[in-house]
């Protein structure tokens, strides 16, 4: 039988962080550490795991990350899924694009006018001035 808790608070120290759960009936708060590092806690997946299992267990399956547009120093990003002849593009942030994209192996695209608006062109020039510049 489960019983149902609320999430009080979170506390983060150097290397894991305490979250809080508390049953009000019972009175029992509940802490759970968690490891600060990144990657997996053995036998314990990543919330990117979970997405992409959830994604597939559906019978969609990842097409991609599409950085869509750039606003104030914000990429807006979608994650592309296929189920038969539907897409749909889902609006996630850009942080967890890329940490799904790492998980699924899924490419990622950039809008073209993002690309050229915020990319820098590698040149032979650019590099040889940086391998001078860094000397």
């Amino acid at each position: 039988m489960y019983k149902p808790v609320k999430f009080i608070t979170k506390i983060p120290y150097k290397d894991f962080s305490t979250y809080y759960l508390f049953n009000k009936k019972s009175k029992i708060l509940v802490p759970i550490e968690t490891s600060n590092e990144k990657g997996y806690e053995f036998g314990v997946p990543s919330i990117y795991n979970t997405i992409k299992r959830i994604i597939k267990g559906t019978g969609f399956s990842i097409l991609g990350v599409k950085i869509y547009h750039y606003d104030g120093n914000v990429f807006y990003t979608y994650l592309s899924i296929k189920n038969g002849g539907t897409v749909l593009d889902i609006n996630i942030s850009f942080k967890d694009g890329i940490e799904i994209s790492k998980e699924t192996f899924s490419p990622i695209y950039v809008n073209e006018k993002i690309l050229k608006s915020c990319g820098i062109e590698i040149t032979k020039e650019l590099v040889i001035k940086a391998l001078k510049d860094s000397g």
